[in-house]
């Protein structure tokens, strides 16, 4: 097959979506320590609503941004390499890091979560062998923030048929098509349909929450958002759209935030939610939907418009990124259990635990970078 000159060249903005989003993760993590509306693995006695707010606005939309990047390489990827070679690539880039975190870097975060919460009171050594010990939260094995992972490596193999009959000419027409009728002003807006009716009815079908084979309400919205940005980087009409509509898009998705901060300073999120199926809870649950899509079109489209230069800064995020991910959450937690205890004051506990995030992130990340084992590890 001819490769496409598209795919010789480098989309910068995928780079840059890439690197603000996990920041932007790392961000979102430190604000839970403070977060009133949610016990996260170390939570701080003193809570802050504007933390709150922060994680209500990244919710509905950040890792599933994060997922259309990934469906939009999928593309880039296999115009450069067989379908062998890219499933071949998801076992090193994608699960041997998933297991090798979950056996490395998940047992330090729920051993520091045991002693800080007063449920063990030994040492790391003395833990692991109990990090095989049911199932996190009432037992103790988790994979925690590299779920992200999982649903990538799964998602990937899923829809490699689906993208496999889109690299045929029946199936790019069908792109062409779909691209045509999503003209007009807010037409991208109707791809959030999907994104709506697999929230309403796999809740209902599937209520159990919490694993990678259970908690298909919540996320499978990451599986939409795979096959989307393969779907904008395979039909470029459908990147033209994107180009024309993310002004429209950011306007809805500005709307759909302001709702969910509303509803989250008045108390009715997440605690107050409706009961399941009601009026309140749809109306929610689809604004949810639609919100996350609207953002999804408003971040990609204003990527492509305003980030596309090289810079030192991206130069220097962009072979890290991953790593920053990985290595992240486990840093984050023992700042948190580092300061909260400590007699910092209350107001500065929140810059302290950022500041020290940041640089126990770099400094692990830039370890592992010059490992040999680490780098093939991770």
């Amino acid at each position: 097959m001819r490769r496409s000159s598209r795919a010789t060249e480098r989309d910068l903005s995928l780079d840059w979506i890439r690197v603000l989003v996990i920041l932007a993760v790392v961000a979102v993590h430190v604000c839970e320590v403070f977060n009133p509306w949610d016990d996260w693995h170390v939570s701080s006695p003193q809570r802050n609503r504007f933390a709150g707010e922060l994680v209500v606005f990244f919710a509905p939309w950040i890792m599933p941004l994060l997922m259309l990047v990934a469906g939009t390489s999928t593309w880039y990827a296999l115009e450069r390499r067989s379908i062998r070679r890219f499933v071949a690539d998801r076992f090193t880039r994608v699960l041997v890091p998933l297991v090798a975190g979950t056996l490395l870097l998940s047992p330090p975060q729920v051993w520091m979560e045991r002693r800080f919460r007063g449920q063990f009171s030994g040492s790391l050594l003395d833990f692991y062998p109990h990090f095989f010990d049911g199932i996190y939260p009432r037992g103790n094995f988790s994979w925690h923030h590299l779920w992200f992972l999982a649903h990538l490596f799964l998602y990937s193999l899923i829809a490699l048929p689906l993208i496999r009959y889109w690299r045929t000419p029946r199936g790019r027409e069908r792109l062409h098509r779909l691209a045509l009728w999503c003209g007009g002003p807010f037409g991208l807006l109707w791809l959030a349909a999907p994104l709506v009716l697999e929230r309403h009815l796999l809740w209902w079908l599937l209520p159990a929450r919490g694993a990678l084979t259970a908690d298909w309400a919540n996320h499978a919205i990451l599986a939409v958002a795979y096959v989307y940005g393969y779907m904008i980087a395979a039909e470029p009409a459908l990147a033209r759209l994107v180009d024309e509509q993310w002004q429209h898009a950011a306007l809805v998705a500005g709307l759909m935030a302001a709702a969910l901060w509303a509803a989250a300073w008045r108390g009715f999120l997440p605690g107050g939610l409706p009961e399941p199926y009601s009026a309140g809870y749809l109306a929610i649950w689809s604004l949810y939907g639609a919100g996350a899509w609207a953002w999804m079109v408003a971040a990609l489209g204003a990527s492509r418009r305003w980030l596309r230069r090289d810079t030192a800064f991206l130069e220097f995020s962009r072979p890290r990124s991953y790593v920053w991910y990985l290595v992240h959450q486990p840093v984050v937690i023992a700042a948190a259990v580092l300061v909260i205890p400590s007699r910092v004051p209350a107001w500065s506990r929140f810059p302290a635990i950022a500041l020290i995030a940041a640089a126990g992130t770099l400094g692990s990340a830039e370890l592992i970078r010059r490992s040999t084992i680490g780098r093939r590890l991770f």
